[in-house]
């Protein structure tokens, strides 16, 4: 073994956490977002949200990306506080927490980012993050959605809608 090195396994055991928080804040980015999608639709429209979209356009890369910041340093670390408050016991604060921290990243930040997009872009380094982060997310979507696990929920959720669908015709029948 090179001089230095005792044991260079011992790394991959060490990403392992990192791996599975990675991993949860996928699982839950997937679970969240579509909820919020009819809040991000109606705040899209709305006059006060296209101005300031507006001026977001108007500034400089590095600009955008500082006023992209500020809501991720409050929103991320909201969302942690909340997992360790639910973990505690404190769940409904912690749901409560995190709801409003997912609101203000996807909401805002999603304005944001989709008003700078163009100019982010131009920032070589953020661009091949960005690549980097959208693909690592699509692999793991990929990977969650050939378990098994994925298979039996989407046969139950099948069987859900086919079950809402007959009370339905029944309600209307009768």
């Amino acid at each position: 073994m090179p001089e230095g090195r005792e044991n260079p396994g011992w790394g991959r055991y060490l990403l392992w956490p990192v791996e599975a928080l990675v991993i949860l804040y996928v699982a839950l980015d997937s679970i969240f977002t579509p909820l919020f999608l009819p809040i991000i639709r109606w705040t899209a429209k709305l006059r006060l949200i296209i101005r300031l979209q507006a001026i977001v356009e108007r500034l400089p890369p590095y600009g955008i990306l500082g006023l992209l910041a500020v809501p991720f340093a409050i929103a991320e670390p909201a969302k942690v506080y909340a997992l360790v408050l639910v973990a505690t016991g404190h769940l409904a604060i912690g749901l409560g927490i995190f709801v409003l921290a997912y609101l203000l990243s996807l909401v805002v930040m999603e304005r944001i980012y989709d008003a700078g997009r163009e100019k982010l872009r131009t920032i070589v380094w953020f661009a091949k993050l960005m690549d980097w982060l959208v693909g690592f997310r699509d692999s793991l979507i990929a990977w969650v959605r050939s378990t098994q696990a994925w298979a039996f929920a989407a046969r139950v959720k099948q069987r859900a809608r086919g079950m809402i669908a007959r009370v339905r015709l029944r309600l209307r029948v009768d």
